[in-house]
C-alpha cells in the first residue's frame, strides 16, 4: 500500500511573548497514513491532535519538518484541498437552514453547481442516510442527524482522504453504531481515513492502525494486533481470606477485585503464573478459572501515556 499521507520530522511551535512561553504543540512528528485503511490518531487534550490537523489542511505552517499528501509537499493547493474532506469537532450548522441547503452551499464552495451538484447531494445523503430527511430544518435534527449531515458534506467533493475529528462524541450507542458502519463502508470502497477521537471503544472496533500522542510527541504507532498483547492473566480463586490473598500479592500480582470471599487477581507477564496458581493451592484458595487478558486500545493508550509523562519526570 502507498502512504496518501507522511509527515517527516513535523514539528510546530507556537511562539510566546518571551522564549520560555513558547508552546511546543508538536515535536518531530514522524508517521504514515496508508491508502485504505482507517488510522486512529488517538492522544489526551492538548496532546497536538488538533495541530496535526491543521497542518494536514494547510491551515497553518509548520515550524520545522515536512509532509506530503498523495506526494504532494503543497498540501495546500487547489487540487490536494478538493481530495480531502474534513468534519471538524462540533460541526455547526444554521439551523433555520434545511439539510438539502447546508449542502448546497458547501458544494458551491467546492466550486459544484447545476446537475453535477444535484447529483452529488443525491449520492451523499443515500451513503449517510439521509435522503428523507433532506428537506427537515436543521433545528429538528437530531445530534446524530447533525453529525450525518456533517459527514455528507464532507464527501460533497468525492474526496480520497477524510479527516475526522471527534465523529461520534456525544452520540447514543445506536447512532455511533450507524457512524461506525458508514466509515467501515466507506475504508471499503477505497476511501483513506484519518479520525482523530477520544472513544477508544469506536477507534478500537473499526481502525487497521492507530497513532498515540503526548504532549507532542508520538508514542506509538502500528496495527491494533502489533500493539495490544496478552500481557496479563486474570486469576480468579473462592474461599479467599485476607491473609491467604497477602501471600499471593507478594509475588508481585494485583488483588484487582474481592467479594463474598471470591477474588480476581491480576497476574503481570514477568510474575511466572505457575508460581502463583502453586501459592494459590499451598494458601488453599480455590481456583475458579485462569484466562489471558488481552490488552484493549484503553488500557494500551493509559499505559502509553503514563509511561510518556513518567519518563518526561524523570529527565527533569
Amino acid at each position: 500500500m502507498s502512504a496518501v499521507i507522511e509527515t517527516n520530522g513535523l514539528t510546530k511551535v507556537y511562539e510566546g511573548a518571551v522564549k520560555s512561553q513558547d508552546v511546543h504543540a508538536l515535536t518531530n512528528l514522524s508517521l504514515q497514513v496508508y491508502e485504505k485503511e482507517i488510522f486512529g490518531y488517538l492522544g489526551p487534550n492538548g496532546s497536538g491532535k488538533t495541530t496535526t490537523i491543521k497542518l494536514l489542511l494547510g491551515l497553518i505552517f509548520s515550524t520545522s519538518g515536512k509532509m506530503k499528501i498523495l506526494g504532494k509537499s503543497d498540501v495546500g493547493a487547489p487540487e490536494i484541498r478538493r481530495k480531502i474532506g474534513f468534519l471538524p469537532e462540533g460541526a455547526y450548522y444554521p439551523d433555520f437552514l434545511k439539510g438539502e441547503e447546508v449542502l448546497k452551499y458547501y458544494g458551491r464552495l467546492y466550486g459544484l453547481g447545476g446537475k453535477d451538484l444535484k447529483r452529488r447531494i443525491d449520492k451523499v445523503l443515500d451513503i449517510v442516510g439521509m435522503a428523507r430527511a433532506r428537506k427537515r430544518l436543521i433545528r429538528g435534527y437530531s445530534k446524530g442527524m447533525r453529525q450525518r449531515i456533517g459527514l455528507a458534506q464532507a464527501l460533497l467533493s468525492d474526496p480520497q482522504i477524510l479527516i475526522l475529528d471527534e465523529p461520534t462524541t456525544g452520540l447514543d450507542p445506536i447512532a455511533r453504531k450507524e457512524i461506525r458502519d458508514i466509515l467501515s463502508r466507506l475504508r471499503d470502497e477505497g476511501k483513506t481515513l484519518f479520525i482523530s477521537s477520544h472513544e477508544l471503544l469506536e477507534v478500537e472496533l473499526i481502525s487497521n492502525r492507530v497513532g498515540i500522542l503526548s504532549e507532542g510527541e508520538l508514542q506509538a504507532c502500528g496495527t491494533l494486533t502489533d500493539l495490544l498483547t496478552d500481557r496479563d492473566t486474570v486469576v480468579q480463586v473462592a474461599r479467599a481470606t485476607p491473609e491467604a490473598l497477602a501471600k499471593v500479592v507478594e509475588l508481585g500480582v494485583r488483588l484487582e477485585d474481592e467479594v463474598d470471599g471470591k477474588a480476581t487477581l491480576r497476574v503481570p507477564s514477568a510474575v511466572p503464573i505457575y508460581s502463583v496458581l502453586e501459592k494459590c493451592k499451598t494458601e488453599n484458595l480455590a481456583l475458579l478459572s485462569v484466562t489471558p487478558h488481552r490488552e484493549t486500545l484503553e488500557e494500551l493508550f493509559v499505559r502509553v501515556v503514563g509511561e510518556a509523562e513518567q519518563k518526561r519526570r524523570n529527565s527533569r
